[in-house]
């Protein structure tokens, strides 16, 4: 795969306390040339003031949900390779680099940035079990081996986003995803990557709603 460009595509909802460390560090350390997309959702904070300061695309979308937000955002995106990460400053967002020289020498058409080995030890007790139990059950249906099914930090191709019809609008998008990738038989590989702790505001994960909804889309997956 030649990667002329890639596309960085950022869901926010009242991040001003994160994103702009994020989007610098983008800036500065990704060796790609790039095009960033902010989908935001509805902020009220100064998000918008402080996103308009730096050179990415802004894209407001007035429907709430995590998944239609990243639809949103792929749908404006012109890179060769997508890379979707959250704006709360959680994710190492330099090692975009990584995942996307690993999706292009692997021949892959998805990486995900696995924090499994993570030695922070950011992701909290709660998040993690019900994340090994997710990625369980998905592998063992889908005839996979990842180890971070709820990543939110990936680099995808393009030419493979656009071979598939992804539907879910919540947190349920990145497992729709994954399942769609299985069944189309691409290649998914990961790597490892470092997460830390929110430094601002509060976490916009539901674990019960979002679990729910992740099970039926893992189960819907099987009967289609």
């Amino acid at each position: 795969m030649k990667v002329d460009m890639i596309s960085v595509v950022i869901p926010t909802l009242n991040e001003a306390g994160n994103i702009l460390e994020e989007l610098q560090t983008i800036e500065r350390e990704v060796k790609y040339p790039k095009e960033i997309i902010i989908v935001d959702g509805g902020s009220t904070d100064g998000t918008l003031e402080i996103v308009k300061k730096i050179n990415c695309k802004l894209i407001i979308e007035p429907r709430r949900g995590y998944g239609l937000a990243l639809r949103t955002g792929f749908k404006h995106a012109k890179g060769d390779v997508i890379v979707m990460v959250d704006g709360d400053g959680t994710y190492e967002v330099r090692h975009i680099n990584l995942l996307v020289s690993e999706l292009v020498k692997k021949n892959a058409q998805l990486c995900l940035a696995t924090r499994m080995y993570d030695p922070n030890k950011a992701m909290g007790f709660m998040n993690f079990v019900g994340n090994k139990i997710i990625t369980f059950v998905f592998d063992f249906f889908y005839g996979q081996f990842l180890s971070d099914s709820q990543s939110g930090f990936r680099a995808i191709s393009r030419a493979a986003i656009e071979k598939v019809d992804l539907e879910q609008t919540d947190m349920a998008f990145a497992t729709e995803m994954l399942i769609q990738f299985a069944k189309k038989g691409f290649k998914m590989i990961e790597v490892p990557s470092t997460y830390k702790p929110r430094k601002y505001g509060k976490t916009k994960l539901r674990r019960i709603k979002s679990g729910i909804e992740i099970f039926t889309t893992i189960v819907r997956g099987l009967i289609r």
